[in-house]
């Protein structure tokens, strides 16, 4: 019985892990390996990726192989986003560029279901971004590299950057004919 009582305290978070979790709440959470579409978008451009495998492909503006790390990582950063500031009870979502959004996150998983989020504008400092998830009235604070990068996929979609071809090397020749040697001739003597 110890045992349990023991295991159930371990599993209590600290006070300290208590409050940061409220003051840094979870916004999105999903498993990377289980989405299979990214849609980003401003209202007139949009980027959609697709997974194929372990590959990830552009679909829009251009369809070419994706550079999967840049969109991993996006992915990663999505999947347990948390956020720096939380604004309860906001009725004007334009003060935050958020009615309309500025930009539209859509991450589509294996099993049909979303993770959606939008952004508004920057916060005055330009450290982070207002975020909402639709259907959620909380304003959030989200990092402001994470909203830039997302935002650069409009305007330089991550295309997978082609493998250099290695320049064939190049062996010199070792078979050129060389002239004969010239045989000395002797050195005249003068005479006398």
């Amino acid at each position: 019985m110890l045992a349990g009582v023991v295991y159930v305290v371990s599993q209590q978070p600290t006070p300290q892990e208590a409050a940061d979790k409220a003051a840094h709440p979870q916004i999105l959470n999903f498993q990377t390996v289980d989405a299979s579409r990214l849609v980003i978008s401003d209202g007139s451009k949009t980027t959609e990726l697709r997974r194929d495998g372990a590959a990830w492909n552009l679909v829009k503006p251009i369809q070419t192989p994706a550079d999967a790390t840049r969109v991993d990582g996006w992915l990663d950063q999505l999947s347990t986003l948390t956020a720096d500031r939380v604004i309860d009870g906001s009725s004007d979502l334009g003060q935050y560029g958020l009615a309309p959004p500025k930009l539209n996150v859509d991450v589509t998983l294996k099993d049909g279901k979303s993770a959606r989020l939008v952004l508004g504008d920057k916060t005055p400092d330009g450290v982070d971004y207002y975020a909402q998830v639709p259907d959620q009235k909380a304003v959030y604070l989200v990092s402001a590299p994470l909203g830039d990068d997302l935002k650069s996929a409009l305007t330089n979609p991550p295309k997978a950057q082609p493998t250099p071809t290695p320049l064939p090397t190049l062996v010199p020749n070792v078979t050129a004919t060389l002239p004969p040697a010239a045989t000395p001739t002797p050195a005249a003597t003068p005479s006398g």
